[in-house]
């Protein structure tokens, strides 16, 4: 942190003009009163003047400290914040963290989401191009299993110089290929596609956007076209047969069925028959 003394007639207006100056937020606000305006005794060695000593913090300082209390305001317990400065790129290590799993998520979604918020806060810095959180070493353990099948392709460009395109990725994947290839000052990256899944091209520095990907999109051209199929001499195919013209044929008149004798009437078949109404045998006589 730089040191800056601030001078003036109350310590209240010291601190409102550096935080206005300085654009300091509460938690970056660090000071000591070194003198304070006094009356003096009985009007005697009085002084009207205020000092005031103010730590100003860096970027990475004020990343940290806004990083700590994110953290403390979420409840999540840990020991400290380490801040590591590579260019413009910032990373944080949270050392300590009593519940690490929480804090990493799963498949590092929470810890992935932290790293969001706290790009958005310092995104118009323009000392910043990236911030990185990582929590007890999970981020590169993870992106040493993940870059390593790729570590042959990316060793070929600086030998060959020619561009190559990674499969479609999320946007998790493609920052491991862009952190990665960033610490080598031979390499740069590029992304093409739209939506999430999208590509990351890695070429020479030594050539432009431009015609590295004129040649990637040229090279997959190249390896999409298939050789023509040659197609194999076939005997022509028989003519269909013909079917045999069928003659009209004679046909002897056929002998007349034998008719059938009728069928004698059986009344127990009658459908219409009534049934014969029997008398009433209880009925008394009168004789």
């Amino acid at each position: 942190m730089t040191t800056i003394d601030k001078s003036g007639t109350s310590v209240e207006d010291i601190i409102a003009a550096f935080r206005t100056e300085y654009q300091i937020r509460d938690w970056e606000l660090k000071y000591d009163i070194l003198k304070k305006p006094s009356n003096g005794f009985f009007g005697l060695f009085a002084h009207k003047i205020a000092l005031v000593r103010f730590q100003l913090p860096t970027t990475a300082d004020r990343a940290t400290m806004f990083t700590d209390q994110l953290l403390k305001k979420m409840g999540i317990s840990f020991d400290s914040i380490t801040p590591r400065m590579e260019g413009k790129t910032l990373y944080l290590e949270i050392m300590g963290c009593k519940d690490t799993g929480f804090l990493i998520g799963k498949n590092g979604l929470m810890l992935e989401t932290l790293q969001y918020l706290v790009n958005r806060i310092f995104e118009d810095d323009r000392k910043l191009e990236k911030i990185y959180l990582d929590a007890d070493g999970y981020r590169e353990r993870r992106e040493a299993m993940f870059i390593r099948p790729f570590l042959p392709q990316i060793s070929k460009i600086k030998v060959h110089g020619k561009p190559m395109t990674l499969e479609p990725m999320n946007a998790a994947e493609r920052r491991i290929i862009h952190r990665h290839v960033e610490r080598d000052k031979g390499l740069r990256t590029l992304t093409i596609g739209e939506g999430e899944m999208k590509r990351v091209v890695i070429f020479s520095s030594r050539q432009t956007e431009k015609d590295a990907l004129s040649q990637s999109r040229a090279d997959s051209g190249a390896e999409r076209t298939k050789a023509p199929i040659k197609r194999e001499e076939r005997s022509p195919k028989p003519e269909k047969a013909t079917k045999p013209e069928v003659k009209d044929i004679p046909v002897e008149a056929a002998e007349p069925k034998p008719e059938r004798p009728p069928r004698k009437y059986n009344p127990r078949f009658d459908r219409n028959r009534r049934p014969p109404r029997r008398e009433n045998t209880n009925k008394p006589t009168h004789e």
